[in-house]
């Protein structure tokens, strides 16, 4: 063989596996190399607000102009055309000046007759929407007073006798009562009211054997002055009446007539009727009557029956 070959032979000898090694260990597989992982993107830069040219390229350019703060306006924007949620809420009034129990308005009612009046509308029995009634309500500007009352009391006779007897009258009054601070519309409600009204009674004599005085029966004319204090704004409502006045008229045990003071407080329900408690101071009687009143329209039939039985009794 030439000696060339012999530098050949060697290496190959030399990288010839050895048949009494072990198998070389199975190498697992590669990790991936550093440049195979994923790189993250870079957000885009804000190209909302371009920056302004500068003439110098030395100039570093101008921050971004601010974002304004997120409103609600998209919230509060008004609701497509199609869409309806019907009428906006009403702010709450703040209530009148009179405002308690007495002045409460009127509740709701779900037994009333839709049919049925309302607190706006006028009062009932009246012309020009309240500018005047013949049956006295809260809303009505001038009324007619026109009532008919009955009652029971004693009669304080002064003289010598010192005689308290009992003593019973039938009453019939009438005259005109005004609310001049009375205005109709919101807030124009005022509680005070006055008037001027005549009556006319007739009493009973002395009812008992005792009495060394007696007389037939005991007539008594008055001219009262009518304040009125209305503690409710509903229909028929609650009121206060005090009345002072004159009377004139004859004491027991005689013809001759007399003047004296008539004074009274009454309690009422609109024009409808109410109870009273009357006292008239004569020259010798002091006359103190309890009693309730009726409309004179009302109580027309009660009116005739009490009268009925006055007459069958003698008392007429």
């Amino acid at each position: 063989m030439p000696a060339p070959c012999l530098p050949v032979l060697l290496a190959l000898v030399a990288s010839a596996p050895d048949p009494g090694a072990a198998p070389p260990a199975t190498a697992g597989p590669a990790a991936a190399p550093a440049e195979a992982l994923p790189v993250p993107v870079p957000a885009p830069a804000d190209v909302s607000t371009p920056l302004a040219p500068t003439a110098d390229a030395a100039t570093p350019p101008s921050p971004p102009a601010p974002i304004p703060p997120a409103t609600n306006d998209a919230v509060l924007a008004a609701p497509p055309a199609d869409l309806s949620y019907g009428p906006a809420p009403v702010a709450a009034r703040k209530p009148p000046p009179e405002h308690g129990p007495f002045y409460a308005a009127e509740p709701a009612s779900d037994t009333a007759f839709p049919n049925g009046t309302h607190p706006a509308d006028p009062p009932r029995f009246s012309l020009g929407r309240g500018a005047f009634c013949f049956v006295d309500d809260s809303y009505c500007k001038s009324a007619l007073l026109l009532s008919a009352d009955v009652g029971i009391g004693v009669n304080i006779v002064s003289a010598p006798t010192r005689l308290d007897v009992p003593y019973a009258q039938y009453n019939f009054r009438g005259g005109v009562v005004f609310k001049p601070m009375l205005r109709r519309g919101e807030g124009g409600w005022h509680p005070w009211g006055v008037g001027a009204v005549g009556s006319w009674s007739r009493g009973t004599a002395s009812p008992t054997s005792k009495s060394a005085l007696s007389s037939e029966h005991t007539d008594a004319w008055r001219i009262i002055l009518v304040n009125q204090l209305w503690l409710s704004k509903k229909r028929n409502g609650f009121h206060l009446d005090l009345d002072l006045g004159i009377v004139r008229s004859n004491v027991l045990g005689s013809k001759a007539k007399y003047f004296g003071t008539h004074a009274a407080l009454s309690a009422n329900w609109g024009g409808i009727g109410g109870l009273f408690l009357a006292t008239d101071l004569l020259d010798s009687d002091s006359r103190i009557v309890f009693g309730f009143r009726g409309n004179g329209i009302a109580a027309a039939p009660l009116i005739g029956l009490v009268l009925l039985g006055l007459l069958a009794g003698g008392a007429l």
